[in-house]
């Protein structure tokens, strides 16, 4: 689990820590932990939730496993409604809201000074980022036979006395991703759009704000989304591969991070972001802008990036360096340290690889020489298990592989799964099976992970078993990340040690 999530009220700055409690930042004092406890900031909106907390008139709201919360200065929590929220957003004297249940979805607005959830819309299918301006409200909406990369739409209504207007869809559809719109300073909508093949920004009017031929917004796998914001004079900075760009200028200011979450936060000519395991605030009153680290860890793990590909080598590791080679599905944000310091280097795209997009960082790194043929392995979780599984289904580069409470089944399991994963998991290819795999595999399956179905990660191992295929399960019980890790390293070094 990383730094996550970023709110500005003022100056102050708020976050979530790597334990998802929720942490407030005052210029020249430090941060303090505003949740009680053992209280768990994320709720389970869309699967990944997202958008989980915001700050309005002083007061912090935050979404939780069980419902949506008010903290109090004493840091204690009250629960304001049950139920999975997300993308929590300030409106006119209420909070804005997408919550999601077993039906679908609704637009929620939640008066600040008491009273019951009030619903504005109500969809079969998938909401995102309520954003108010002065009488009007922008979301977006997408299909629940789709993923809001396939086909996104946003939307905007009038919205007074508590009730929306005609809406109107003004980006967007069956072959356009629109998606995280925002109000800027000059009352203009802005918003991510796909519509030339790269998630550029627009404006209502059709203008596109620093065009260019390269993705400015991260897949959206969660709500609440981030990847721009307004500074007090109505600038524009983006997030771009290489680190952040000032709408307007060719100048981008680099950034010591493999990857930039899209939580971007603004306040005055300041501009909050997390990148790796740090919150940092760039500040653009400067020239050039002043990137100074506010929190986090006290050094970031090098690494090399190559046409969005992110390579942390070994620690310590020479120029030259040469390494045996972690392919993650998914980018590895806990346990980079870990690997790294125990001689591994750890390779992953910026958005999830899919089996090809795998095969291809692991063949790049081999033909730069950094890793060698027969030590290079690949692991992911959840769906990501999948993908690694299916890429030692075939020939090709990996040595072995390691799934996390992996989906073995995505099209069986459509029909159970979260509902926003649903479309994603039946337009997958068939289950895994024990007769493609003959690499050695380690399957790690939490047993609190209730959404992965454990029987078939069971099933999958006995197969294997009775194939005499080299594999190694382990079932957690409350056990911590660490028994996996450990297992994991093992597995990895004795092939090492059998070469």
């Amino acid at each position: 689990m990383s730094l996550d999530w970023l709110r500005y009220d003022d100056s102050t700055l708020y976050w979530l820590n790597t334990d998802r409690a929720l942490v407030r930042h005052q210029p020249g004092a430090e941060p303090v932990e505003l949740t009680p406890p053992g209280f768990r900031v994320g709720g389970g909106v869309h699967a990944y939730g997202g958008g989980d907390f915001t700050v309005t008139q002083g007061t912090v709201w935050c979404a939780s496993a069980d419902g949506l919360y008010r903290l109090n200065s004493d840091n204690t929590a009250v629960l304001v409604a049950p139920g999975a929220f997300g993308d929590l957003c300030p409106g006119d004297g209420e909070l804005l809201a997408v919550r999601e249940d077993e039906h679908g979805d609704a637009l929620v607005a939640i008066p600040l000074d008491g009273g019951d959830v009030r619903v504005l819309a109500e969809a079969a299918g998938f909401f995102g980022s309520p954003r108010f301006v002065a009488g009007m409200l922008a979301w977006t909406w997408w299909s629940a036979r789709d993923m809001p990369w396939d086909g996104c739409e946003v939307w905007v209504a009038a919205y007074e006395d508590g009730q929306i207007g005609d809406p109107m869809r003004v980006a967007g559809g069956p072959d356009e991703s629109a998606i995280e719109p925002r109000w800027g300073p000059d009352g203009m909508l802005y918003f991510m759009s796909d519509r030339t093949g790269f998630r550029n920004l627009y404006r209502h009017d059709g203008t596109a704000i620093a065009p260019t031929a390269e993705h400015c917004a991260a897949v959206p796998w969660q709500l609440g989304h981030a990847s721009y914001c307004f500074l007090d004079d109505g600038r524009i900075v983006l997030t771009t591969r290489d680190g952040l760009l000032l709408a307007g200028s060719s100048h981008t200011v680099p950034l010591p991070y493999a990857s930039v979450r899209p939580c971007l936060a603004a306040s005055g000519s300041s501009v909050a972001l997390i990148g790796s395991s740090q919150v940092a605030v760039v500040r653009f009153d400067q020239d050039p802008p002043l990137v100074e680290v506010v929190a986090g860890a006290a050094e970031v793990l090098p690494v090399a990036l190559d046409g969005g590909l992110a390579v942390h080598p070994p620690a310590g590791a020479p120029d030259d360096w040469s390494a045996p080679v972690i392919v993650c599905v998914e980018p590895l944000v806990g346990a980079v340290r870990y690997f790294t310091s125990r001689g591994f280097a750890v390779a992953s795209g910026p958005d999830p690889l899919d089996v090809a997009g795998c095969v291809a960082v692991a063949e790049q790194l081999i033909a730069a020489g950094r890793a060698v043929p027969g030590q290079v392995f690949v692991r992911g979780t959840g769906l990501g298990g999948y993908t690694a599984l299916r890429a030692v289904s075939q020939p090709g580069p990996f040595a072995a592989a390691t799934a996390v409470s992996p989906v073995i089944d995505p099209p069986g399991w459509s029909s159970t799964a979260p509902r926003f994963l649903r479309p994603y998991a039946a337009r997958l290819p068939g289950p895994v099976t024990a007769a493609a795999i003959d690499t050695p595999v380690l399957l790690i399956h939490d047993t609190d992970d209730t959404d992965v179905p454990a029987a078939d990660v069971v099933e999958l191992a006995a197969a294997l078993r009775a194939r005499n295929a080299p594999h190694e399960l382990l079932l957690l019980e409350g056990t911590g990340p660490d028994t996996a890790l450990t297992a994991e390293l093992r597995l990895y070094q004795q092939l090492l040690d059998s070469n």
